[in-house]
């Protein structure tokens, strides 16, 4: 029983024991090189939705800033004009139905009253021109039922995809026409980030092309990079475009952000950041020198998951304490 009971102490200790000081060569590292340039965050889906029909607009149900699912009704327009033509278009339809089966009807008799040589052939063209003509008019009278129906459909106004309204052109009550702008909104589910890339650099950037959106203390990694294929002959910069998944709810449209292009790699000291002491505001490191440790001050570069890049202060092959503040001795400072 003693023993099981060590045993657990044992291994409780092992697991919950901080790290072990203790001493690592340093030696370089490739490292990936980035260019950081200015980018600007905008929506893929940005649209206006416009008027195709005559109308008053009678009533709004969302406005500016508000969130619209998709197929959701934005606008409705005054329908009477459109119902009462509807209602006309169908009556058409039916009387050139109507016409049509009888014109089809004459031309069979007259047909057959014909092949028994009692009536003259121009009996028989006139039925079928009568035919052909109530065929074309009946087709008609069924376009003007989809086209009417079409125009009261367009009194309702509906989203084309989720989004936010940011602009409303026209207020309830006026008057509108064919063409006339309603609302303009924008998708948060579909997000770019533009930016202009330094033709110095585009060689590089086209034969590894790897980006991320640096943004908040996050880097998002680019999906897609399109760069347009010709330079602008002011900036001689290349506009570049670049895709994301845009589920992050740090990055909306018309943000500023930063883009980091990887253009090739160095070699690089790279410590574990386990290892940097922070005294003030200066980082330190222990460096062995023969038998002892000395306190070195250093100047740090980008962090790079668990470790961080020395730009100065520290030569290659040199060992450095990781996890000093374990050491006793350091524990004892």
């Amino acid at each position: 029983m003693k023993k099981s009971a060590s045993r657990l102490m044992l291994l409780l200790f092992l697991f919950t024991s901080p790290a072990i000081a203790q001493w690592m060569v340093i030696t370089p590292q490739s490292v990936d090189q980035y260019r950081i340039l200015n980018g600007e965050v905008e929506a893929i889906n940005k649209a206006t939705v416009s008027s195709q029909t005559t109308g008053t607009v009678e009533r709004f149900y969302f406005d500016v800033d508000d969130f619209v699912e998709k197929g959701a009704t934005i606008v409705e327009f005054t329908n009477i004009e459109q119902k009462a033509n509807l209602k006309q278009a169908i009556a058409q339809a039916e009387a050139s139905k109507i016409a049509y089966q009888q014109a089809i009807t004459d031309y069979n008799r007259i047909k057959e009253v014909y092949q028994r040589k009692l009536v003259a052939k121009s009996e028989l063209d006139r039925a079928t021109s009568n035919r052909d003509s109530l065929k074309a008019k009946t087709s008609a009278a069924n376009a003007a039922v989809v086209n009417a129906e079409k125009q009261l459909e367009y009194t309702v106004i509906v989203a084309p995809y989720d989004g936010i309204v940011t602009q409303r052109f026209v207020e309830q009550g006026e008057i509108v026409k064919p063409g006339t702008p309603i609302m303009e909104g924008l998708s948060l589910s579909k997000l770019r980030v533009v930016t202009n890339i330094p033709e110095s650099i585009i060689a590089s950037v086209k034969s590894n092309p790897e980006a991320k959106i640096l943004v908040q203390n996050k880097e998002i990694i680019a999906n897609n990079i399109t760069i347009f294929p010709y330079a602008d002959s002011k900036t001689r910069t290349f506009k570049t475009r670049i895709d994301f998944n845009a589920d992050e709810e740090v990055v909306f449209p018309g943000m500023t952000v930063k883009v980091a292009f990887k253009i090739g790699d160095y070699q690089s000291l790279m410590v574990p950041l386990s290892s940097i002491v922070t005294r003030s505001e200066l980082n330190l490191l222990y460096v062995k020198q023969g038998q002892n440790k000395i306190l070195r001050h250093v100047k740090l570069g980008r962090t790079r998951g668990e470790n961080v890049e020395i730009i100065s202060g520290l030569n290659v092959n040199e060992e450095v304490l990781i996890n000093p503040l374990n050491d006793i001795g350091e524990s004892k400072l």
